[in-house]
Parts: structure tokens; sequence; C-alpha cells
């Protein structure tokens, strides 16, 4: 009998390894790096032939709003009606922003979801029943430039605007769920990790630096346990209020059987100048414009020190080439964020013949973000996807934030890939820099970005967010069409010159995986670099 249960005890043990050795990983093979392969741009010889998409028709777009400056803060716009005309409205919509051109907003996202708090709140008690069924079309944006609201509803615009400007009453958030209000800000920290924010924050850390104003503003851990001190979110309400510049957009429905000015037409100045406006909105004082060019709360000392404010010290600091990656055992992929600080200023004007030497900095990190990392026909997308087949999709945006002005690409790929994907990105933005581009491909990108602008401008909101965009630039709709025009007439040795200042810097590569699982891989593939861990936070 004894001998029986030792014989069972063994076929378990004997079972439990096999088990255990099954389980065991297999080896990763790693995908082999290889030169970039580049897209051709020849004109099909059976094509039909098309009138080119030339810059002056999408300059027919460069319109600009009728705008009622109500006070020293608060302007309302109305759009052309030959231009609203493009769009059909069955709901009449306002368009509420605030925006802080000159100082990063603090801790907009906090706002935001002390605002959906607040709504949900308005929703349960239906206040002013009757617009309540409107109340889901309410939604709210933030940047760290501006915090918008927007609204769609059938009631007319005078019976819309209480509620959207009743936000930013002072007492408007005294007696939310505040509880609610961290928990979900604490969620979205977590949800962070697999939408890519988390790896977008450890990005702009080591590309800005963690005391730039971008990087102090936003996800604040210390700001969101401390909320529930007495007047603490209700001083930054105050404070965010305060130091913005106000514009207010609203389109109406297309009824064209009523005879009812508020519902035929959009906010006229005649409406607008009748309308009894908040105080807040009222201002008239030199106070509010001084307080609105400045930080304020102790961070001036941060704006003036960032490390954009001069790019040429940044790239000296940042020649080591380090790659930063975030450990997260057992994912299985890597995510990718590689990066430049652009400024042009000094050299792009000079390449340039007038008036386009008048133009601002980001014209070759405009240009360069398309020709890399637009979908399909950008070099990334068509070498890393469509060719290697080594990721989903890889993309590149030019940020020109009043405060920075970089450009970055992004990406997803798979344990096996990691290597191979960050060298094919990092060989790409130095190919463009050693050989020039064709004719063909920089018509190619520009057609695509004078595309773009059509498109943005065939809708209200594309125009909206387009005039927005010139605000906070310093720029009309003209000027920025001449940028579009610029990158219409580039030379393929201009362009070379204008990759070889705007990436003259080492890259700033941060990833995010498996760290004893790809380290190896790309050590081998990049052999110059160095990989350093670092935490997310």
């Amino acid at each position: 009998m004894v001998i029986a249960i030792k014989k069972y005890q063994i076929s378990i043990l004997l079972s439990f390894s096999f088990v255990i050795l099954g389980c065991q990983h297999s080896p990763i093979n790693f995908t082999d790096a290889q030169p970039p392969n580049l897209p051709e741009f020849t004109v099909l010889e059976q094509a039909p032939s098309l009138q080119p998409l030339t810059a002056s028709i999408s300059a027919q777009h460069s319109i600009e709003p009728t705008s009622v400056k109500l006070s020293e803060i608060f302007t309302t716009h109305t759009w052309p009606i030959k231009n609203a005309a493009t769009n059909s409205h069955s709901l009449n919509r306002i368009y509420f922003i605030g925006l802080s051109a000159t100082a990063s907003l603090e801790n907009p996202d906090v706002l935001i979801e002390a605002f959906s708090q607040r709504l949900s709140e308005l929703a349960n008690q239906q206040h002013l029943p009757e617009i309540s069924a409107c109340y889901n079309s309410i939604r709210f944006r933030a940047s760290l430039h501006s915090i918008t609201t927007t609204m769609q509803c059938s009631q007319p615009i005078e019976n819309m605007l209480p509620l959207i400007l009743g936000f930013w009453d002072i007492e408007s958030l005294s007696h939310i769920n505040i509880e609610t209000v961290q928990r979900n800000l604490n969620l979205n920290k977590h949800i962070g990790a697999f939408t890519g924010s988390e790896i977008d924050k450890a990005f702009r850390n080591q590309l800005l630096g963690k005391q730039h104003p971008y990087n102090l503003n936003i996800a604040n851990q210390e700001l969101v346990k401390a909320l529930d001190e007495p007047e603490r979110l209700s001083q930054l309400h105050r404070s965010t209020r305060d130091k913005m510049q106000w514009h207010l957009f609203s389109a109406t429905a297309d009824n064209s059987d009523t005879h009812n000015l508020s519902s035929s037409h959009n906010l006229s100045s005649t409406m607008a100048r009748e309308i009894t406006w908040p105080s807040w909105l009222m201002q008239n004082n030199s106070h509010h414009s001084a307080h609105n060019g400045q930080r304020g709360s102790g961070n001036d000392s941060t704006l003036h020190e960032s490390p954009n404010a001069d790019p040429d010290s940044r790239s000296k600091l940042n020649q080591k080439q380090t790659i930063y990656l975030i450990d997260a055992p057992d994912t299985v992929q890597t995510q990718v964020r590689l990066g430049f600080i652009t400024d042009n200023k000094k050299q792009s004007h000079s390449l340039l013949s007038p008036p386009q030497a008048t133009l601002d900095s980001s014209l070759g990190c405009k240009t360069i973000a398309p020709l890399l990392g637009r979908s399909y026909t950008g070099r990334l997308f068509y070498d890393l996807r469509e060719t290697r087949g080594l990721t989903y999709g890889i993309y590149g945006r030019c940020i020109d934030a009043p405060l920075s002005q970089y450009l970055y690409f992004y990406g997803n790929t798979s344990l096996e890939n990691s290597g191979a994907f960050i060298k094919g990105i990092v060989d790409h933005t130095q190919l463009i820099t050693q050989q020039t581009v064709s004719q063909t491909e920089i018509d190619a990108v520009a057609t695509y970005l004078m595309g773009q602008r059509q498109l943005s401008m065939d809708n209200t909101f594309g125009r909206e967010s387009d005039y927005i965009r010139n605000l906070l630039s310093g720029k009309s709709a003209m000027q920025a069409q001449q940028q579009v025009n610029a990158i219409n007439s580039l030379t393929p040795e201009q362009l070379r010159q204008l990759s070889i200042e705007t990436l003259s810097s080492v890259p700033t590569i941060v990833l995010r995986g498996d760290a004893d699982k790809i380290s190896q891989d790309i050590n081998e593939k990049l052999p110059n670099w160095k990989i350093e861990r670092i935490s997310a936070n």
C-alpha cells in the first residue's frame, strides 16, 4: 500500500514537471534589421489626366468669421452664410472655448473631470428641464492652452447659453462629489498604461524636461489627493477662468420655414449685444490682460527656463544616445515614441525667398511629419508596415504649441520586431538628411496637406478648430495658407537643408515593453545606444 502511494506521488510530480516544461516560453526569434525601403511615386501610363490640386484652390478656404468683441476678454463669432451652408444642421450648436495663448493652463484634466461630475449632477436634478434632453450632447475637451464646451440642441441658442456658461460660475463645483472625481482621475492613470497616455507623459518628460510647464500641469497626483481640502478645487476653477480669453461660436439649425430670429440665424451682432452676459465675461480692465500673460502661482521661472526656450543648449545636453525604457513585464508588444525638439528660426528663413521668408519656424517640422509619418504613402508606414510588416501603424506629428515645438513618431510593435522597428525609424530620420527627396514626393506631401486643409475647412468644427489654432499661434488664416503654399514650392535641396536643421539633435527615444525580453535585441540592432530604465511616473 505504501509502495502504491509513493508511485502515485511520483506520477503526480512527473506530470507537474511536464506541465511546467510545457509552459516555458519558446525562444523569441527576433526580426533582422533591413536598410530603408522607399515608396515610388511614378505616373501610371493609363491613368486619366487630372487637374492638379493647387494652393490657390485651397486658398479659397482661408475664410475668417464675422466677430463681435463684447469685452476685452470675450468675442462672439459667426461664419459667412455661403460658407455655413455647406453643412446642414438639424440642431442648434454652441462651441464655447477659453484660451490661454501665452501660458499653460494648470491641471485642465482635473477641471474636465469635475465638469463631467457636475453635468451628471445636473442631469439627475433635471436642472433646466426644457433642455434636459440635450444634456447627453454636452462635451468637454481640454488642452494645455484651452478648455472647450460644446452642445447641440433643438432649443434656441438663448436657452442653451445659461447651461454652458454656468459651468464657469464660481459656485458650480462647490457641491459635486469630490471622491468620484478623485476615483475617476486615478482610474484614468491606470487606463493610460494601455491607451498610450502613460508613455506619452514619460516621453514628454524626457524630451522637454520634467520642469517644463506641459509636464507640470497634467496628471498631477498631488493635486488629486488634495482635492478634498477646502476651496482647493474652487481656487483652481477661478484662477483658470480668470486667465483665459473667451470665444463663442454658434450655429443654428437650417429651418427655412421658420421666421423666428433665434431659430433661423446665427447669434447676430444685435442679439449678442442684447443678451445679458455673466459679469466675469464682460470684464474691461487691465488686471485680466496682465494675468493672462503670466503663469502665476510661483511657476514663472519654470516657463522662462524651459528646455525649449534654448534648443541649442538642449541639443548639446541630449547628445548622449540613450533609449529610455519603461519596464512592463509580460507585455506582448513594445510601445515606441521617438522625437526631436525643433526650431528653425535662425536657419530656415535664409533658405526661402520672400514672402516665404516671413513664415514661422515650423516649416521643417510640418513638412517632415507627413513625409515620414502619414499613412500608406508616408515613408515609415510604407516601409515598416506595408513592406516589412513590423507594425499595424506608425505615424508622425508636428506639435507646434505656444511653449514648445517638437516632431515625434509613434507606433507599437511585437516583441520580436522591437529592435528592427526602432532601428527602422532611426534610419529613416537619418536618411532624409543625407539624400534629397524627389520633387514628385515633395509634391505628394504638399497635395496631402492641401487636401487635408480643404477637408477640414468643409465643416464647421474644422473651421472653428483651424481658427483657434491660428489664434494660439498668432497667425491669420491667410498666413496659415501661405505656409502650405511654401511647402508646395520647396525644392529637393531646400527640403534636405530643412531636414538637417530639424533633425540635427540626437532623437529622444522612449519605449514601454518587457525589458528582459527586448533589451538584448535592441542592443544588437543599435549598439551605440545605451538603454536606461525609467519609471512611468
